[in-house]
This record gives structure tokens, sequence and C-alpha cells, in this order.
């Protein structure tokens, strides 16, 4: 993904994710329904980075002709990068920096995780089994394994702990914990990603409370008191538990709390017009293009009825024609009264005014994908395709065989050869342009060059 494309996708993605935030924030998030707040920060966490993806236009479009196909020629010059601003570099460099630190971090962390199955060993406590580990710890589970030092327990203790762990086992609540790590890695710069991480941690422990609470093995003092002593015992890895004395007072808040009555379970349906106004939004045809340039009507330029689009962009002909060729990776030139089969002419009219004229389509280098290009394509109907060998060779005769003139005078150069950094700019006439001008000699089109 180029750095041009790479930021409207992080503001699409961070925006939604900001939009979930803010929903589980002011509605859910005191709600005892701990079952539906864990689908609701998944389904924020998996929506969020693939809805720029999703297209749905498709369902919505009239069965349209097939598209006017363009041959993608491409001048033989040799591609030089397009230039990208220099903020946009800086932008782009910083978001990787901090997506390396915090990938370099988690590495860190797995690292971390992986010493301490390597220096704990196989136990069991009345038929449940866990990994005893020699050092002080909180207890936690990963994956599919409980992890505790059984030295820092009274055996009354036990049965709660293992309860409690094996409710994160059960329920895998590692792979909850590691997609919010994910998330934070590719968007660290976005508050909301911080805070529905911190959501998710204190859902699945307000959840797991429940449960233990719901199997009777003690009452909720007692518990609570466990929780308080365990609190002290040390500071779990990141990736594996949130436990901290903040979260505690939560927790311990959440189970004193009524469960909410079932009619409140209506809030999450807010979920269904988010996702889909997300959806709609990311995949919004319309073309948006730039009102059509006056000028005037007495001046040469009016006279040309030649339009003239850079990357589905209108332009003035100066603008096209200032363009250095280096620029250019292809130009497609729609001439004819019913243009090209398939082409939505009518559309084209309503939006820029009934034309017979050529309309000439250049597509510069490092944009083939833009989403102005690609919504122009859309709304015309137009397709590219790869010329054959045959129709590579054509194209470059037509240009050897066009008159050519260099800073105004005739040349017998071959323009396909010449070095693009010499040139300034380039004009095309067609054929009936160049007759007209230059006479015989431009029956096949002519080429102006200015160099530098």
């Amino acid at each position: 993904m180029s750095a041009a494309d790479l930021l409207p996708y992080l503001l699409k993605v961070n925006g939604a994710l900001l939009l979930f935030c803010a929903v589980y924030y002011l509605g859910l998030r005191r709600l005892t329904f701990f079952g539906l707040n864990r689908a609701f920060l998944l389904f924020a966490l998996v929506f969020a980075p693939a809805y720029p993806f999703i297209d749905l236009s498709p369902w919505f479009d009239r069965q349209n002709p097939l598209p006017a196909q363009l041959l993608l020629l491409a001048p033989n010059w040799q591609a030089f990068p397009a230039a990208v601003p220099a903020t946009i570099n800086w932008l782009v460099v910083a978001y990787w920096a901090g997506v390396s630190g915090l990938a370099v971090r988690l590495v860190l962390q797995l690292l971390s995780l992986y010493r301490l199955h390597r220096i704990s060993r196989p136990a069991e406590f009345e038929g449940r089994q866990f990994r005893a580990v020699p050092e002080p710890i909180a207890p936690f589970a990963f994956w599919q394994t409980v992890y505790l030092n059984p030295d820092q327990h009274t055996p009354q203790e036990l049965p709660a702990i293992m309860c409690h762990e094996q409710v994160h086992v059960r329920e895998w609540h590692t792979v909850d914990v590691l997609l919010a790590q994910l998330s934070l890695l590719f968007y660290w710069f976005n508050p909301g990603v911080w805070l529905l991480r911190q959501a998710l941690h204190e859902n699945l422990e307000f959840n797991t409370d429940y449960r233990v609470l719901q199997s009777g093995l003690l009452d909720n003092k007692t518990y609570q008191y466990q929780l308080l002593h365990q609190s002290v015992q040390g500071q779990a890895n990141s990736i594996v538990s949130h436990f901290n004395f903040h979260l505690l007072k939560t927790r311990i808040i959440m189970m004193n709390k009524p469960r909410t009555a079932r009619p409140q379970a209506a809030r999450y349906l807010l979920l269904l017009p988010l996702a889909a106004g997300l959806t709609l939004w990311s995949c919004e045809k319309k073309a948006y293009l730039p009102e059509p340039s006056t000028t005037n009507a007495n001046t040469k330029a009016e006279q040309d009825n030649t339009l003239y689009f850079v990357n589905g962009v209108r332009v003035t002909k100066e603008a096209a024609m200032e363009m250095s060729p280096t620029r250019i990776a292809s130009v497609n030139v729609l001439k004819g009264r019913k243009f090209r089969e398939g082409f939505n002419q009518a559309a084209f009219e309503q939006d820029f005014g009934h034309n017979n004229g050529p309309i000439m389509l250049l597509i510069t280098k490092g944009n083939e994908n833009s989403s102005e290009l690609l919504a122009f394509n859309k709304k015309y109907n137009i397709t590219y395709r790869i010329p054959t060998a045959q129709e590579k060779e054509a194209a470059n005769q037509r240009i050897k065989e066009s008159y050519v003139l260099v800073n105004g005078q005739e040349s017998s150069e071959d323009v396909t050869k010449m070095d693009p950094a010499t040139i300034e700019s380039m004009t095309v006439l067609d054929a009936e342009q160049a007759t007209a001008k230059y006479g015989e000699k431009g029956k096949k089109g002519a080429i102006l060059i200015t160099t530098k």
C-alpha cells in the first residue's frame, strides 16, 4: 500500500474505532451483558480494519453494459518515482516507527512468557493441570495453560484461583487479548484503541468474576478479599493480564451491581446502523470532481473542445500540457461521436455538458488505483487492458511517424529514445489538429517538445 493510500485508510479505520469506542463507553460499558459486550468489542476490532475494503455498490447498481475497454498505452520513457509531499513521507515514517517499536515490545513480552514457561513445571490441583512458577507472580492464563506460584497461596485460596483462570482458558480469552494487542500495534496513535483494549480486558475480568461467583465456591465478600490479596503479589505480563488496583476497584463495583434488565439489551442494536453507515460511506461511488473551469470564450483554448482529465479529475488543457512526461503512466483518448461501446456517455454529458470532442484521459505514476480514478472509471463504465505486443509496436510506430518539433524546430529525432530528464513540456496534436496547423507534414499527428 502506497503512502498516498495508507493515510486515507488509516483515517477511515481509526475514525471507526473512535466511534465504536464512544458507543461502548457511553452506552454499554456498565451493562452486565458481558457476553454481548465481548462480541461488540471483538466486532469493533475486526470490522474497523476490514470495512474500507467492502464494496456494496454492485448490489445497488443497475445492470450496466460491458465497460468501454481502453488500451493502457504508456510512453517508453524510463519511470521516475512520483513525487510524494515530504509531510506525507514523514508521517508514514513516524507511523512505521511506532509500529516497529510496539512490535519489539510485543516480541519481548512473548519472550518473557516463554521464559516463565521454561522455568515452570507441570503441576496439578484437585485434578486440574497448571504450570508451577518458582517466581512471585500474579496468577494468569495464557492460551490453554494456567500459570501460578502455589507457594504464594493457601489451600483455601487455590480453588477460586483455579476456577477463575480455568474460565479464561475455557472461553479462549487469550484470543481477545492478542487481537487487542495487534490492534494497538497498528493503530498505536489512536487513543480509542487504547481505551478499547482496556475495555476488553475489563470485560473479560467482569465475565470471569461472574462465572466464579455463579459456581458457588465462595461468597462475594470472600472472593473480593482474595482478589485484593492477589493484587499485591506481583504484576503479570500485560499481554495476559491487565491486573491493577484501579481494575480491581472496578471489578468489585461490577460484582456488587444488580444484573441489567433484559430490555436494555436493545442498546446493542446501535451496532447495526453504525456498521451499515460506515460500510455505505466507505463504498460511496460518487466521483468528487472539481467544477468545470471557466475560461474566456475568445481564447484559443476555448475553441479546442477537447476535455482533459488527470487521474479522473478534470483539468485545463494548459495544466495537462504542462505535465512532465516522466510523470505520466498512460494516456488514452476517447474520440468520435459514440466514443467507445459501453462508455456511459449520458452520465458524462450530465456532469460535463454535451461534448463531441475528444476526451483525453491521463494517469500519472503511483495513482493507477487512486480513489478519484476508480470512482471516475466506475461512474462512466471504463476499464483498461494491457495492450498486446503488436498494439504496443503500432503505438510506437505512430509516435515515430508523427511530425516532431523540438523547441519550435523540425526534428527527425526518435521521441521514444529521448532522455526524459531533458524534457520540460510536451504537447501532442492529433492528425486533424496537426494537419490544420502544419499541412501535409502533420497528417499523422504532431509532437511539440520543449527542452529544459
